[in-house]
């Protein structure tokens, strides 16, 4: 028998009293009836993104059928949050013609940013086989399409895209895996577009990418492998002998230091950032690319990847099966970051985080079958301060899937990840730093705010803006002597700061001595709270859920 829901104020006051379920229990349930219904269409990706400004994170699929061939178009899809979680199901309503019109394609991405500094979330939708990528930009009258103006006209076959700022500009480039013109294994450069502030992309200089190859990617991100807090590029490659990690200089130009920084294996699905050992930088997870099918774990060593898969990635967590991407996520508010694993050979599986980055099997943590997992994102949905999991199905007639969080995952009482954070000289004004929930739910999502503290030649608070991957910045008022830290607070009203930095003590510059206390807490800006399910710790998750609302309220009323 359904029991009808309690206010949710109450029953996170319940769940943090209870504490953690038994580890041997199902982590999520099948709410897909409840939430977005039967689709039938072939998922590549997904996206979650509050594509409206309301404060609740709705669902986009990026569709289109074939795998090294082209099957049919078809329509990628929205489905709005509608945020009544106590009122009856269905909880999300579809809004993609609202959205994309009629529009269809062979999409394998999409990514959702604010593209034209705007303050809202505008759509980008990578195409490939013929069909044109298409940026829509959203407006208080909705969204249009404006690729015809705002891309360069000769779009590549995507891959996949990432978004964010290389070239230290303050706005996001787009950066996009090519899969070329010829077979569809042949492989082709990839492509770099410069955002011109307004939302429009032009080509990067010749130059800005190295002469390379990359043989049909499915994966590409920006990432800052080596902690200088300008964003490089991992490429993965399914069909080449070994994928790339591409460095930038800071102000957007590229080399070529595979071979020297990242182990090399073939038929590589994804490449995926996390610091999974806790000393703050970036290790990676790779997909598909080892004996059988395994995957591996990269330890990030200064910069330069070093194989731990034999001691870190083992036995059941670590099957001879056809996995095709995985997804990052606190499951048990330990403050690691834990693996969710899509595959098509097997179930979908959750690996647990022993803090160091060993994984291990939790069984059954999943439900049902998922025999065509091509995209997984998660994020809390309802607003329980749970992460919910949704699963893109491709290659097979088998529909989406959306997964809710049980009691058996932890309530978030974890402060985030604040560090490292940049050393600054005297000369120098802008403090960058990585802060993040231990998820990979788009940075900008994963918290509720970012602010630099800073005291000396003048006092004051200032809110950092995200730029991508988990890296944040502000400008201090002025060039000279401060003190300043970084705090973070994230959905829950789980606040962290960085330690104390004094401009001019270290080395200076973005790549300076970094400072920070990488696991959250310390210094003087906020309070952490802790994991103790005590009656200090519930209060703080309705607070934290109370001025959530007030704020997505807000932002409605003004149309944001």
């Amino acid at each position: 028998m359904r029991v009808a829901p309690r206010p949710l104020a109450a029953t996170l006051l319940a769940a943090a009293a209870l504490g953690p379920s038994p580890a041997s229990a199902q982590r999520w349930r099948d709410d897909t009836a409840a939430t977005i219904g039967t689709t039938a269409e072939w998922t590549n990706k997904v996206e979650l993104a509050d594509v409206d400004g309301d404060g609740w994170l709705d669902i986009l699929f990026a569709n289109g059928r074939g795998y090294a061939t082209p099957g049919a178009a078809e329509a990628s899809r929205v489905f709005r949050n509608k945020g009544a979680w106590s009122g009856a199901a269905p909880f999300f309503e579809e809004i993609t013609t609202q959205v994309f019109g009629a529009a269809t394609g062979h999409a394998r991405v999409i990514k959702v940013r604010d593209v034209d500094g705007d303050g809202d979330a505008d759509i980008f939708v990578g195409n490939t086989y013929g069909d044109g990528s298409r940026l829509y930009r959203r407006d208080a009258a909705g969204w249009t399409d404006v690729s015809s103006t705002a891309l360069p006209a000769a779009m590549p076959r995507v891959g996949d895209a990432d978004l964010g700022d290389v070239d230290g500009d303050g706005d996001l480039d787009l950066a996009l895996a090519d899969w070329g013109a010829g077979a569809i294994d042949a492989g082709a450069p990839p492509r770099l577009y410069l955002n011109d502030g307004m939302g429009r992309f032009t080509d990067a200089p010749v130059g800005a990418l190295p002469s390379i190859t990359v043989r049909w990617s499915w994966e590409l991100d920006l990432v800052d492998v080596d902690d200088d807090f300008d964003l490089d590029l991992l490429i993965a490659s399914k069909s080449g002998p070994g994928s790339f990690l591409l460095r930038n200089d800071g102000a957007g130009r590229f080399i070529d230091d595979s071979a020297a920084s990242l182990p090399q294996f073939t038929n590589n699905y994804e490449v995926e950032a996390m610091d999974l050992d806790g000393d703050g930088d970036l290790d990676l997870a790779t997909v598909n690319d080892g004996p059988g099918g395994r995957d591996h774990l990269l330890r990030n060593d200064g910069g330069r990847y070093v194989d731990v898969t034999a001691t870190h990635l083992t036995g059941a967590a670590n099957p001879p099966t056809d996995d095709n991407l995985i997804a990052y996520v606190d499951a048990d508010a330990d403050g690691d970051a834990d693996l969710i694993v899509g595959s098509l050979g097997g179930p979908d599986r959750l690996l647990d985080n022993d803090g160091s980055g060993r994984m291990t099997l939790v069984a059954g943590a999943l439900p049902g079958a998922s025999p065509g997992t091509l995209g997984i994102a998660v994020g809390d949905l309802d607003g329980d301060l749970r992460p919910d999991v949704v699963d893109g199905q491709g290659e097979t007639a088998f529909p989406d899937l959306v997964y809710r969080a049980t009691a058996q995952i932890a309530v978030d009482a974890r402060a985030p990840h604040v560090g490292p954070v940049a050393q600054l000289g005297t000369a120098d004004r802008t403090v960058r730093a990585r802060v993040h929930d231990a998820s990979s739910l788009t940075g900008a999502l994963q918290l509720d705010a970012v602010v630099l503290r800073y005291r000396g030649d003048a006092t004051g608070e200032a809110p950092m803006t995200w730029y991508g991957e988990l890296l944040w910045r502000a400008d201090l008022p002025a060039a000279g002597d401060f003190t300043y830290q970084v705090c973070g607070t994230d959905a829950a009203g789980n606040q962290a700061c960085s330690a104390e930095l004094s401009t001019g003590a270290g080395d200076g510059g973005p790549g300076g001595d970094a400072g920070t206390d990488p696991g959250g807490g310390g210094g003087g800006c906020c309070g952490t709270s802790t994991s103790d399910p005590g009656a200090a710790v519930a209060a703080a998750l309705v607070a934290g859920y109370l001025a959530r609302r007030r704020r997505r309220a807000g932002r409605v009323r003004s149309g944001a």
